[in-house]
This record gives structure tokens, C-alpha cells and sequence, in this order.
């Protein structure tokens, strides 16, 4: 009789577990790419300092298209 409710008690923690997964995660096509910006920004005694930085942009802006 322990023994069937031991088993049985597993069966059910094993299916409970099972039913408690995380859902997969679609994976989702973004159409932005890294690309080099020119900004600028001023300093602590207010001079503008312009440069060339990579950031995060339309993969339009792009001189070239990379299939990565």
C-alpha cells in the first residue's frame, strides 16, 4: 500500500514538473544592424567633440548588406 502511494506521488511530481516547463521562445527577426554613426557631445566646459562611434540603426543606412 506505502509503496504504491510512494509511486504514485512520483508519478504525479513528474507530470506536475513536466506541465510546469517554460513555453519555447520564438525567436523574432530584427531588421537592425550595427552600423558607424558620426556624434557629438559636449564636454563638462561646454566644447562640442564630434567622432565616429558604432551604434544600432536600420540596416538600410548600411553601405553594404551583410548576411550574417
Amino acid at each position: 500500500m506505502i509503496r504504491a502511494v510512494i509511486i504514485a506521488a512520483t508519478i504525479s511530481t513528474l507530470y506536475c514538473l513536466w506541465l510546469d516547463q517554460p513555453k519555447p521562445v520564438m525567436p523574432v527577426q530584427v531588421d537592425y544592424c550595427v552600423i558607424d554613426m558620426h556624434v557629438a557631445a559636449k564636454d563638462d566646459f561646454g566644447q562640442w567633440h564630434t567622432g565616429w562611434t558604432k551604434g544600432y540603426g536600420p540596416c538600410s543606412l548600411l553601405d553594404r548588406y551583410e548576411n550574417a
